[in-house]
């Protein structure tokens, strides 16, 4: 297929799916959500048959600039594309995209192709942490400037620059009010994403702050994902049925934790926490549903990081480390950054 059609069919689904987000999850077996997992999944497979083709207008001018998110099967991942895509086009050059579909090997064999390509840049949010490992030693080899966003690295000596959210305060944010909503001692669970550092730090940040003011009665691994989260959510519900909360460190797995309190009548008898601030955990905030979420800004995201990779081509300094703000959202608030498109 040309390149130009798979550019319009990204660039059309990108716009239109609006579903999940977050650490390094999708939507897989998520009910209520079809048309918008269906549209992700197109948008998944166009991106996987062939590495080269995503360009700017279909030629290869000028540099190349490779895209490398958990996965393409995400509107947050997708809207970071978004910001990225355009400003590299923007520039004449060339856009990659991959997607190895939360498969951190897949993505490693995935990276090992666009280096062959001559790749000028990458931009790499992992799948796993430490496994990434292996693909970043092999750019290191070839001096090609690593952009490590979201979701940093184990080893970050092996890459240029991380631009990622305050994750940390993404959970203290989340911390402080369900504390604020809930008794000492209130029964809580964690629905976890244990490989990805940005999970890793959401959930310090809430231990911390939380301290032994909850009784939390399970933490799970839901992968960040709203498929495999549902069940684990039902199971927890069944066993504990005075559990007063959800703490899902991220919006995908806080929207299954929704659907299994659907599923049992527990609608808004239950708080439920995500983090990511994605359009369709905006809407059930506001309708009461889901509590609140840490809110990320990809948009910002996908801004500083493209910013970062050309002042790296260039020869420019980058600071090692770049802060992106979160923050809460709850009802209180959710009219003033809408629920129809990302912050």
């Amino acid at each position: 297929m040309k390149s130009g059609k798979l550019i319009s069919i990204f660039l059309s689904l990108s716009m239109i799916v609006g579903t999940f987000a977050g650490c390094s999850g999708g939507s897989k077996n998520s009910s209520g959500n079809k048309q918008s997992q269906a549209a992700s999944e197109t948008a998944s497979q166009a991106a996987s048959k062939d590495l080269s083709q995503v360009t700017s207008n279909g030629k290869s001018s000028g540099k190349k600039i490779g895209y490398c998110p958990t996965t393409m099967n995400n509107p947050y991942w997708l809207c970071i594309a978004n910001v990225v895509k355009q400003y590299v086009e923007s520039k004449g050059d060339t856009y990659i995209s991959i997607d190895p579909q939360n498969d951190q090997s897949k993505m490693n064999n995935q990276i090992g192709d666009l280096v062959a390509q001559g790749v000028d840049a990458l931009l790499i949010a992992p799948v796993d942490s430490t496994g990434i490992k292996p693909a970043l030693e092999e750019c290191k080899k070839k001096n090609i400037p690593v952009i490590n966003f979201d979701t940093p690295v184990t080893e970050k000596d092996l890459v240029s620059t991380i631009v990622a959210s305050n994750n940390y305060n993404a959970g203290v944010v989340v911390a402080k009010d369900m504390m604020s909503k809930l008794p000492k001692g209130s029964k809580i669970a964690i629905m976890h994403s244990p490989v990805g550092g940005a999970c890793i730090d959401r959930v310090n940040g809430f231990k911390t702050t939380i301290g032994s003011y909850f009784n939390v009665v399970s933490t799970l691994d839901g992968k960040g994902d709203t498929g495999v989260t549902l069940p684990l959510a039902e199971d927890v519900i069944q066993s504990t049925p005075d559990l007063k909360a959800f703490f899902a460190v991220n919006d995908p797995s806080a929207l299954g934790c929704s659907q299994a309190l659907k599923a049992h009548n527990l609608v808004g008898k239950i708080l439920i926490y995500g983090v990511d601030g994605n359009p369709t955990v905006k809407a059930k905030i506001k309708d009461g549903s889901i509590t609140g979420t840490g809110a990320q800004s990809p948009k910002m995201m996908g801004k500083k990081s493209i910013e970062a990779a050309y002042n790296l081509i260039n020869g420019k300094t980058v600071e090692k480390e770049i802060t992106i703000p979160t923050f809460l959202i709850n009802k209180e608030n959710v009219e003033k950054y809408g629920t129809t498109d990302w912050q």
